[in-house]
Order: structure tokens, then C-alpha cells, then sequence
């Protein structure tokens, strides 16, 4: 992503503030044709963000290790507990212990993780609420060298899947919450996260997202909402993890 991100995404803001984060945030833009999607695809709009945080434990930052524990681990989890519009992450599948018996490492990468979730968005009303079922795939790279980890979520179809509550409509029935009953639009979601400790000691994190919401909410309406939240969830993270600590 440090390559890719500034070659082919353009730069909307160099410095954007998202408290109670001390850095500043980089917002980029990056907009693919349908044709060069294949059929029946429609034009996507990426966006992405990048953020350089002291590695300290400290207020307004985050050191290396709490970075993992909040992004790498229980990745899912901890979305739905620092993200205010999100109140369901449903787990629907997972390979974590399989993949424990290889000692969860592939080729280069170490504490593999793979799982489906249900990650459910509350939208204000006339809307229905929002679902995102997603392919959670999370990995550390092995080794002390050049220190990092990637989060790659990766939108799936699990209508026909018995374990899915929300893809199916079960929640109708079997939520326990009033919000968690409500009717809900199937979304798609994609994104992909990256944490490196860089040379300075600093941490850098980047993630570049493309969604669609789907239903009645008209994808120019999307577009106009997704920078302010993308630069947002650096605070929000951030402000989390200060409390956490305490």
C-alpha cells in the first residue's frame, strides 16, 4: 500500500484533522471504470487514508502493540465497539482453529486469521439499517524485520448459508435487541488495512475502502458521506483505545 496509494490514488487533503488523534490524516481518492471491471460491474469509488502516529503509549496516540490488539485482533469485534453506528458484528464462520493447528502461518505471514461477519450499520430512518457480510482475513508478517499487519475484509454472498442471521432475514426472529429485529439492506463492503512500524519507530497505518450500500440511498449520496467517515474512524479509534487503558 505505500506504493500503491500514492501512484494511482489522488490526493483530496493533505492534513485532516480526526480528534482526539494527535496526527493528521491523508485523504486520497481513486475511481475505477466499469470497464475495466468485467460485466455487469459498475464504476467504483475508492477511497483511502493515511496516518503516521508517535508509538507511544500516551494520549492522542497509540503504541505498536496497541495497534495490533485493537486492529489485528478480534479485528471485527472491536469495530462494532468503536464505531457508534454499528451495533451487530456477527460472526458467522471461522477457520481460526483449523488454522491454529498449522500453527496459524502461511508462507510469510504469522497469526493468520480468517472469518465471515455480519458487520450491521444503523441507518437513519426513512432507510432500512445495513448489513455487510464480509470475508475477514487478518495476518501479521513473520519475523522482527520491518514489523506489520493487514486486515483485508472482502464482501461475500452467504444468502443460502444457514449460519448467516442478517443475509438470511433471521435477525427478524431470532435478534435480541429491538435494532438487531429491524429489516435490513444487504451491502457490499471491501477494504484493506495496514499497520507497519516504520524506520523512526513511528507507526503508519493506511486503509483504502469501496462500498455500496445499496436499496434507495443513491451512490452520489455515498460518496458525499464516505471521506468524513473514513477520517473519523482514525479518532475513534484512537479515543477507544485511550479508554481501554484506563
Amino acid at each position: 500500500m505505500t506504493d500503491y496509494l500514492p501512484q494511482n490514488f489522488a490526493i483530496k487533503d493533505r492534513s485532516k484533522q480526526s480528534p482526539p488523534a494527535k496526527a493528521t490524516v491523508q485523504l486520497l481518492a481513486h475511481e475505477i471504470s466499469a470497464s475495466k471491471l468485467g460485466p455487469n460491474a459498475r464504476d467504483e469509488a475508492w477511497f483511502a487514508r493515511t496516518s503516521l502516529h508517535e508509538n507511544k503509549k500516551e494520549p492522542g496516540t497509540a503504541n505498536w502493540d496497541e495497534f495490533e490488539a485493537g486492529l489485528l485482533d478480534d479485528h471485527s469485534l472491536h469495530e462494532s465497539q468503536y464505531t457508534p453506528d454499528v451495533f451487530d458484528a456477527h460472526k458467522v464462520l471461522s477457520w481460526d482453529s483449523k488454522l491454529a493447528e498449522k500453527q496459524a502461518t502461511v508462507g510469510s505471514w504469522e497469526k493468520v486469521g480468517l472469518n465471515i461477519f455480519e458487520m450491521c450499520h444503523h441507518i437513519p430512518p426513512p432507510l432500512d439499517n445495513r448489513a455487510f457480510p464480509v470475508l475477514v482475513v487478518t495476518a501479521r508478517s513473520a519475523g522482527p524485520k520491518d514489523p506489520s499487519f493487514l486486515v483485508v475484509q472482502i464482501p461475500v454472498d452467504i444468502t443460502k448459508l444457514d449460519q448467516a442471521m442478517y443475509s438470511t432475514h433471521k435477525n427478524k426472529s431470532s435478534g435480541d435487541t429491538a435494532e438487531k429485529r429491524k429489516p435490513v439492506t444487504l451491502g457490499q463492503y471491501v477494504s484493506i488495512e495496514r499497520c507497519t512500524k516504520i524506520e523512526d519507530m513511528n507507526v503508519k497505518w493506511q486503509m483504502a475502502t469501496a462500498s455500496d450500500a445499496k436499496g434507495n440511498l443513491p451512490m452520489w449520496a455515498q460518496k458525499m458521506g464516505i471521506p468524513s467517515a473514513v477520517i473519523k474512524d482514525v479518532g475513534l479509534f484512537i479515543d477507544w483505545n485511550g479508554k481501554r487503558r484506563k
